[in-house]
């Protein structure tokens, strides 16, 4: 559920959906599919820049001397609390906190034992207002097209042409639109206010068709989509701008078009994985 924002999206806006609810139905998928395939494809690709005689020995006193911890005990402290939030990721079932509170208030006990006499200076230079700020600008949007009728409209029509499949095509069809539909239009546009917009949709779907179309499996649909998707291109997915951000600074550049042939072939292949996985998990089984 924390992998990716998409992920965070569609678990905070679900009660229904909690941490280990993205464990026990996405991991499989990714860990013992996408991952190996994706990791196969990208050897195959680079094949000619992997060649290599002698390994490169790694000097770890000087990493040590690069990468030096200047203050353990707020490590610990740090180290604690992230391993507290992550337990009680795991524990939602039994306690059925929102995710997103257990994780505000593990920052705010961070900031308030580690940095006690100056946390105006953790919150204005440390914390991603931008980020937030443009998550707050988003939802706001997605409740204006809602308020105007568009996701209306759109989770009509989808729910209008999957109603008119056999009852029995409904599920099929319906998890194969919503994982293709997500990721073409991921791969272009970032995914984080897709499914943002997405949500109301797919809440939309399981409640005209509560019988043929379960939430969390359209839930799950919409989260392999748009998240297998945001690896098409540079703009789909706010990692790949960071890494190419990063590798740009350390002198290595990154075209739109040197992303575009991996991200785009290995998209297409972890998708229709992903797609054939549901359809075997959640409608032929």
């Amino acid at each position: 559920m924390k992998g990716d924002p998409p992920n965070i999206i569609i678990g905070s806006s679900f009660e229904e959906i909690g941490f280990v609810d993205f464990i026990i139905n996405i991991l499989p998928c990714i860990f013992l599919f996408c991952v190996p395939i994706t990791l196969v494809l990208v050897c195959r690709i680079y094949r000619h820049y992997l060649k290599s005689t002698d390994m490169i020995e790694l000097d770890h006193s000087k990493l040590r001397q690069t990468y030096p911890i200047y203050d353990e005990p707020r490590l610990m402290i740090a180290g604690t609390v992230t391993s507290f939030v992550i337990l009680m990721f795991f524990l939602h079932p039994v306690h059925h906190k929102d995710t997103a509170w257990i994780a505000l208030i593990g920052a705010f006990v961070t900031i308030a034992f580690t940095n006690p006499h100056d946390v105006q200076d953790a919150l204005r230079n440390h914390v991603e207002w931008d980020t937030l700020l443009f998550f707050a600008g988003l939802f706001v949007l997605v409740e204006v097209c809602a308020a105007m009728g568009l996701l209306s409209a759109i989770g009509d029509a989808l729910a209008s042409y999957i109603q008119d499949q056999d009852e029995s095509k409904q599920l099929a069809v319906a998890i194969t639109l919503i994982i293709w539909v997500s990721a073409i239009t991921s791969a272009f546009l970032d995914n984080i206010p897709y499914t943002a917009t997405m949500i109301p949709v797919v809440q939309i779907l399981a409640d005209q068709l509560p019988d043929t179309l379960p939430l969390k499996t359209l839930a799950w649909a919409l989260s392999l989509g748009a998240c297998l998707g945001g690896n098409g291109t540079i703009l789909g997915a706010s990692a790949n701008i960071v890494t190419v951000g990063i590798s740009t600074n350390k002198g290595f550049e990154i075209s739109f078009l040197n992303f575009l042939y991996p991200g785009m072939l290995t998209m297409f292949v972890t998708v229709a994985i992903a797609n054939i996985y549901m359809l075997v998990v959640y409608v032929w089984i």
